[in-house]
């Protein structure tokens, strides 16, 4: 039996190592091209090193795009759904963000799985609060 293969974005932000579903991505650029108030830093992945390239993600519920400042895009990996994993219910329950989507098994190491649309509606959420 043949497992579905799903593809993923890897990047880095700080010291970390994250993957993201492909389709939440545009594309991908250098910091420099967007727009100041288009850029979003310092989420609950952390912040970046070298504030250089972005992750531009398009939101599918209202159509628009912003770019997440990472240090690394370190390229598109596929895995197989034997290898992605939901959150554990406990760390599910203690983490302050509902972008982590679960884990997903790399060379036997666990990376958190993000999804990148709703840690950009966060971050502006919090942003938005006086």
């Amino acid at each position: 039996m043949t497992t579905a293969l799903s593809e993923l974005l890897m990047f880095q932000v700080g010291a970390r190592v994250f993957a993201s579903a492909v389709g939440d991505v545009a594309r991908i650029g250098h910091v420099r091209d967007v727009p100041p108030e288009e850029l979003v830093e310092a989420t609950s992945l952390g912040t970046s090193f070298s504030r250089e390239r972005g992750i531009v993600v398009s939101d599918h519920q209202d159509g628009t795009e912003a770019t997440l400042v990472v240090d690394q895009v370190l390229g598109v990996r596929q895995v197989t759904g034997d290898e992605i994993h939901p959150l554990p219910a406990f760390a599910a329950a203690v983490l302050q963000t509902g972008a982590v989507a679960g884990l997903v098994l790399l060379d036997d190491v666990p990376t958190l799985l993000v999804d990148l649309p709703t840690l950009i509606r966060e971050r502006r959420a919090a942003a938005a609060i006086p």
